[in-house]
């Protein structure tokens, strides 16, 4: 048994080990580079594109909705349909102040911001709180062929208001005017 290589064979020294752990070590911090590398060139050649609803879009006719506050597509849209005497107008569901959505109370008639106070009676006007300017109204019109609401989301109604006693105020018929108001 003097002779069996098991025995005379100490192994893997140390040196070799280490040599050989370190090739490993390299040639795998290549591949790491070289997948990375590939992987940003592939991710370069995918444009970058937001897919986002149309902002401009139809919501259906004038008589899908009743006479004041409609806040059927306040999560999906972020606006609210409204319908006085007069007409409708769409509001769009971002407060002023620092662009929460406020909620509808309609036993106040008030929109209310839960995380900063700002208070909005139902033409958008601020009746309390900290927001700077009235709600937005949202451009509106009829489409010709078939009757149905299409609102403008990009088109946005922003006039100066005037301050009173009882908060930001803006004069009703100075805002019942197209394409920001429609008669029906």
């Amino acid at each position: 048994m003097a002779n069996d290589p098991k025995q005379n064979d100490p192994g893997l020294s140390r040196r070799e080990f280490l040599t050989k752990a370190s090739q490993a070590a390299g040639w795998g911090g290549i591949a790491a580079s070289l997948g990375g590398t590939g992987a940003g060139t592939l991710r370069y050649m995918i444009p970058n594109i937001l897919y986002e609803p149309s902002s401009i879009f139809k919501i259906g006719k004038p008589s899908d909705y009743g006479i004041g506050v409609d806040t059927r597509l306040t999560k999906e849209r972020q606006i609210w349909v409204v319908r006085n005497e007069r007409g409708m107008y769409i509001m769009v569901a971002i407060c002023r102040h620092l662009g929460c959505t406020p909620n509808w109370f309609p036993d106040q008639k008030r929109f209310r911001c839960p995380c900063h106070g700002s208070i909005y009676d139902d033409m958008g006007n601020v009746r309390g709180g900290p927001a700077p300017r009235t709600l937005w109204r949202s451009g509106i019109s009829l489409d010709p062929v078939d009757g149905q609401i299409v609102v403008n989301f990009n088109q946005r109604q922003d006039p100066d208001p005037k301050g009173t006693d009882e908060g930001l105020i803006v004069e009703e018929i100075g805002r019942e005017v197209p394409p920001f108001f429609i008669n029906v």
